[in-house]
């Protein structure tokens, strides 16, 4: 919200349409329907439509723990249909997270793969 009006100020001949901010909601609303780029120094900036939903059913889950390079060789390991959830028995990431082998980063690396998972609602990675 208010990339319109960033653009504005960057860029004080782009007239781009501006919306108000709900006082109630505190939010705004779409106003740009398509997209521009202005020259602005040695670079660019890009006024876009604003994203009103963003969703990932036409992920295959099974392509989901690809993306997690670190991860998926721990779950080479794994027992043959380990949902790779809090719950799976002898999972093998969960038990590298565990023992410390990834630090902190493969804490949250491991907590942002079971939310993707989950909100898939893969029972099968």
């Amino acid at each position: 919200m208010g990339k319109s009006t960033l653009v504005n100020a960057l860029v004080p001949d782009a007239n781009r349409a501006v919306g108000h901010v709900n006082a109630v909601t505190g939010r705004g609303r779409h106003t740009s329907s398509s997209t521009i780029s202005y020259r602005v120094g040695s670079g660019w900036v890009v006024d876009t439509p604003g994203v009103r939903s963003f969703g990932l059913g036409h992920i295959d889950p099974s392509k989901i723990l690809a993306s997690f390079t670190d991860l998926a060789t721990l779950a080479e390991e794994c027992p043959r249909g380990c949902t790779h959830l809090p719950d799976a028995p002898d999972c093998a990431i969960a038990e590298a997270v565990t023992a410390g082998a990834l630090g902190e980063v493969g804490k949250l690396r491991l907590d942002s793969f079971q939310r993707l998972i989950t909100t898939l609602g893969s029972t099968s990675v």
